[in-house]
């Protein structure tokens, strides 16, 4: 059914496109190696720095790749637009080769500030990639496998997590003197995504609806898949073109000002929101630092934090078996009210520990993490293909765009105002903001979130319609009735 080339499209993408939380992640066991490095450096300079000043400019190196995020994201829509699908992956792949050698480079010429704008261009390759990959491998697989072909990339961003925790411990290369290695590692999956992708096909659903080009789309489909299938995916995106005229143009403000397109950016950008309120970017930044709060040895919790990001691979893993079996819904649904448990359960045994000594909550606050790894890893795909399913092919680059955009401006800022938070109210109470939105996104998705399992955008469209008008004819309904017992 599925070509050579479509397996070798697949794996080279996610092998060298689906790396984005690595360079978030690496620096969270480097942690202590790091900030010693940065003493030493200033220190050479005959800048000496106070505590406070070097936690600050710590939580500006984890956070500022969040700023080229943010960049790389509102970049993906007329990028994805003017190259394509293939060849925007291609040139993001450059940012990330540059990105890798600036950092592996830091060191050499002891100077942080390379450093950060080595995290910063990564950064742009980071909010690149969490719009242009499953928007590439969603388009290059037939509606009925598009939800796996997703999570292929989800799954990818789990495997970089952990294996970015594990080559940054100290007893690996995160070491005083092999740090770089760690940090320079991406370039090389990133390198070969270069020289391999220029010989896989473009996206068909970019060559007919963008381009207008059927003979290049029905050469793309004929490399992916067999005829049989072949000629379903081409029914389908003439289908597609029928119901849409592509030749508009589509800026990214007419989606806020549509109100047919209103309810769905609300839901996509929601889900996104959510999912970052997770407290994921927080736990993933400092879940070493956590883990010393909660007691452990240094040399133990950098290890529990590559546990915890290996607990999260694995059942991102198995997100994509479940994701065709159970639908997007639930799995969302279960993931949020999870996170949500988890995250009150940590906060109560981090509050028992401070307050009340009790040396076992210690071990309570590590088996909540656990289980918020669990369900955070069995949903973590879901917000990012939500855009791509919900939006007809016109719309899609523009909402993808709002949705990621949103996505790394919330993570630098949660990145960035994690610790000064935690400092000034306290580990237990650190947790509260994303208990909070966790618990209200679970009413949300409950309510409005439609299940986008073997759909096509105009079936999904019709659910969203009629959620909202539901919500709106209820709401109507009891505001009289709410008026009237006040009255």
């Amino acid at each position: 059914m599925f070509t050579f080339t479509y397996y070798v499209s697949v794996l080279t993408v996610i092998i060298g496109g689906s790396a984005q939380f690595y360079t978030y992640d690496v620096i969270n066991p480097a942690q202590t190696t790091l900030i010693k490095w940065l003493n030493q450096t200033y220190s050479s300079r005959g800048e000496l720095k106070t505590e406070a000043e070097l936690n600050m400019v710590w939580s500006m190196i984890v956070s500022c790749v969040a700023i080229g995020a943010i960049f790389g994201a509102l970049s993906t829509k007329p990028l994805s637009e003017r190259l394509g699908r293939r060849n925007g992956l291609i040139f993001n792949g450059i940012f990330n080769v540059i990105g890798a050698l600036l950092e592996y480079l830091a060191k050499p010429l002891s100077s942080p500030e390379i450093l950060v704008i080595g995290r910063i261009i990564l950064g742009v390759n980071m909010g690149l990639t969490s719009g242009l990959v499953p928007m590439y491998l969603m388009e290059i697989t037939p509606t009925k496998y598009r939800g796996s072909a997703g999570t292929c990339h989800m799954v990818a961003v789990a495997f970089s997590d952990w294996f970015s925790m594990l080559l940054a411990l100290p007893e690996v290369f995160g070491g005083d003197e092999t740090w770089p290695i760690a940090f320079g590692f991406p370039g090389i999956p990133a390198f070969l995504l270069c020289c391999i992708l220029p010989f896989c096909p473009e996206s068909p659903k970019f060559s007919l609806l963008i381009k207008q080009d059927r003979v290049a789309t029905l050469n793309d489909i004929g490399r992916l898949v067999d005829v049989h299938e072949g000629q379903q995916m081409y029914e389908d995106l003439i289908r597609e073109k029928t119901n849409s005229d592509t030749n508009e143009n589509i800026s990214v403000s007419y989606l806020f000002t549509s109100k047919e397109l209103r309810m769905p950016l609300i839901i996509c950008v929601w889900v996104m929101v959510a999912q970052q309120f997770t407290g994921a970017a927080a736990i993933f930044a400092y879940s070493t630092n956590m883990f010393l709060n909660a007691g452990l040895e240094p040399q133990i919790a950098r290890f529990s934090t590559l546990g915890i990001s290996i607990i999260y691979f694995l059942f991102a893993c198995s997100s994509v078996h479940l994701i065709e079996r159970k639908g997007r819904r639930v799995l969302s649904l279960f993931q949020l009210s999870t996170v949500t448990a988890s995250l009150t359960a940590m906060s109560i045994f981090t509050w028992a520990q401070a307050y009340y000594n009790i040396n076992l909550a210690s071990y309570g606050a590590i088996a909540a993490l656990l289980a918020y790894m669990c369900g955070y890893g069995i949903g973590s795909p879901i917000p990012w293909m939500i855009a791509s399913e919900i939006f007809p092919t016109k719309y899609r680059s523009s909402a993808v765009t709002i949705a990621i955009s949103v996505a790394w401006s919330l993570v630098f800022i949660i990145s960035l105002a994690y610790l000064p938070f935690k400092q000034w109210v306290g580990v237990s109470a650190s947790y509260l903001p994303f208990i909070i939105v966790s618990a209200i996104s679970t009413c949300f998705v409950y309510f409005l979130l439609p299940e986008t399992r073997n759909k096509h955008t105009n079936e999904i469209a019709q659910d969203i319609q009629f959620r909202s008008d539901t919500i709106r004819r209820y709401s109507l309904n009891i505001l009289p009735s709410v008026g009237s017992s006040m009255g």
